[in-house]
């Protein structure tokens, strides 16, 4: 399984941590200094190893998957045409849309994933209009994490459920507080991702590194969250 992570997924090492944010966009952190190692509108991660990151993303209307270098995010390659029907091009990225797992083994990393349409319409609808107006498409690749070449496989999919969505682990690691938006563990440190408010009205994303004791040992922004309220009236 892809080692979970704030905002997104970490190598097995716990040398880097993958974070998406904005849209479509991914940072790569040096998780034991909290150094930016780069930023780039890659997609959304889904697997690290300590050589490759993987993204789906987006070319077009059409999903792909994205095979990058993990130390500069430079592509090796974009792989397309693993299954997905041709109404997701209509689907938007998220927990309730798509689903996708990773297993990294012998053979590569097998990717497992699963999309579905939901109703779209005026008023809500009833269960059943809504069973028959949702379709849904699963499959699995192993792709070639040296290459990228990639072959279908039989595989048992993710399904959707109520512990997809939301914050992953926040239970689990730390009392939730209004400004933690995720949080996890590496090791004996502690990562959270925080809502911090600034001047003006604005807002700031941070992923803060904690040690077994609770100091900090760093804290690195991550994206800059434009203020929702309006400008004052001029007088």
């Amino acid at each position: 399984m892809a080692q979970k992570f704030p905002g997104g997924v970490r190598d097995a090492d716990g040398r880097r941590g993958y974070l998406a944010v904005g849209r479509g966009e991914v940072v790569a952190i040096d998780l034991s200094t909290g150094a930016v190692l780069w930023r780039k509108p890659v997609g959304w991660p889904v697997e690290a190893t300590t050589t490759r990151l993987l993204t789906l993303d987006r070319a077009g209307k059409s999903f792909v998957v994205r095979l990058l270098d993990a130390a500069t995010g430079e592509g090796v390659r974009r792989i397309s045409g693993f299954g997905m029907p041709a109404w997701a091009n209509d689907t938007p990225i998220s927990p309730q849309t798509v689903l996708v797992d990773t297993e990294e083994g012998p053979s590569g990393i097998l990717l497992r994933w699963r999309i579905r349409r939901l109703y779209h319409g005026g008023a809500p609808p009833s269960p059943q209009i809504a069973a028959e107006a949702r379709d849904e498409r699963a499959g699995a690749i192993l792709i070639d994490p040296r290459t990228g070449r990639f072959r279908s496989v039989a595989a048992l999919e993710p399904t959707f459920g109520k512990a997809e969505t939301g914050p992953q682990n926040l239970a689990e690691h730390a009392t939730p507080t209004p400004d933690t938006l995720d949080v996890g563990r590496v090791g004996d440190w502690l990562f959270a991702l925080k809502l911090r408010s600034q001047p003006g009205g604005a807002s700031e994303i941070v992923l803060e590194a904690r040690d077994a004791y609770g100091g900090t040992l760093w804290e690195t922004p991550i994206r800059q969250v434009e203020s929702a309220r309006p400008p004052p009236l001029r007088q």
